[in-house]
């Protein structure tokens, strides 16, 4: 009995061992040379072995690329296009392509990450000269003074004091950092991290680098005494009703803030001004003001309305809010 148990054993594990290389052999994927084709061969669970044509290619000229990276890449080139999984990426230079680490590549021009992406045509970090790019650890690294973040960058001018607290998460000195946002409110000694793009110090709780609207009591603009406040000693508040309707951000964007306004009549004075990406397609003005009791950050956000069509023209709903901070006697 024990001989026939045995042997059945040993038939069922070579039906599995053929079955298995069955299937690793019928998945290939990867470039093939074809007379004076290219094709690239991949696997779809759904459609099964597949095989594509790369109409750009060039028979002639086409060599398959390695490189020291566990990206999983099928990289290839002609003597003009640089191929990656069969598809064209466009706008590089394949002759001077190559990787320099934590995902990073570039070529004689840019610099390209390939973490994380929508599109492999869309991978381009922006602004950078490939030749200044120094690695941090994944995702950070950068370039003088701009920090870089995957294929998002943030001008930092205490770049050098950057360290990494998690892969969203950074600080210098001066500053907290959520991605390609700067928390230029954030208390650095108390500041805590809670989730990838939600944090908290001792004064505010933040979300997508900016604080979130709960720390903010919600105001009506046309009933609040101006006159008779002293805002420096004001709770941290947002004006509800200044804006009734959705505007264009490209037109509104030059425009007087309400507030700002308010309080250069009171005497105070700008300091600086930000305009910020922030959540997805959304936008904020950031105004720094002073006088001699205070320093206000009055904010004006433009949140993105998803539910309109892209192409509507007035697509942001818009709020104003204000916090100020008493100064050092």
């Amino acid at each position: 009995m024990a001989i026939i148990k045995n042997a059945e054993m040993t038939i069922k594990h070579l039906i599995y061992f053929v079955l298995t290389i069955s299937i690793l052999t019928s998945c290939r994927h990867g470039y093939k040379v074809e007379g004076d084709k290219i094709y690239y061969e991949y696997w779809n669970e759904g459609s099964g072995q597949n095989k594509q044509l790369i109409e750009q290619a060039d028979a002639k000229t086409f060599q398959k690329l390695t490189f020291d990276c566990n990206c999983d890449f099928e990289f290839g080139k002609d003597k003009k296009h640089l191929f990656i999984d069969g598809e064209l990426i466009k706008n590089i230079d394949p002759n001077t392509f190559k990787f320099i680490g934590n995902y990073i590549f570039r070529d004689k021009d840019s610099a390209y990450f390939f973490g994380s992406f929508n599109s492999l045509n869309d991978c381009v970090i922006k602004g950078i000269n490939p030749d200044k790019i120094t690695l941090i650890k994944y995702p950070w690294a950068k370039a003088d003074n701009l920090l870089i973040h995957g294929s998002d960058t943030v001008r930092l001018n205490d770049i050098n004091d950057f360290i990494p607290i998690d892969d969203d998460w950074g600080k210098t000195k001066k500053h907290i950092v959520n991605s390609d946002q700067i928390l230029y409110d954030a208390d650095i000694a108390t500041f805590k991290v809670t989730s990838s793009f939600q944090g908290k110090d001792k004064n505010f709780n933040y979300e997508f680098g900016a604080i979130n609207e709960d720390d903010f009591k919600k105001t009506s603009y046309k009933t609040f005494d101006f006159d008779n406040t002293d805002i420096c000693k004001t709770k941290p508040i947002v004006f509800v009703d200044i804006y009734d309707s959705l505007v264009s951000y490209i037109e509104d964007k030059n425009k007087a803030i309400e507030i700002v306004e308010k309080l250069k009549q009171r005497g105070f004075t700008i300091k600086n001004t930000r305009y910020l990406d922030w959540v997805g397609e959304s936008k904020i003005i950031r105004v720094s003001l002073t006088n001699n009791k205070c320093n206000c950050i009055v904010e004006k956000l433009y949140r993105y309305d998803y539910s309109k069509p892209s192409e509507t023209k007035n697509i942001f709903k818009v709020t104003e809010r204000i916090h100020c901070e008493p100064k050092e006697k």
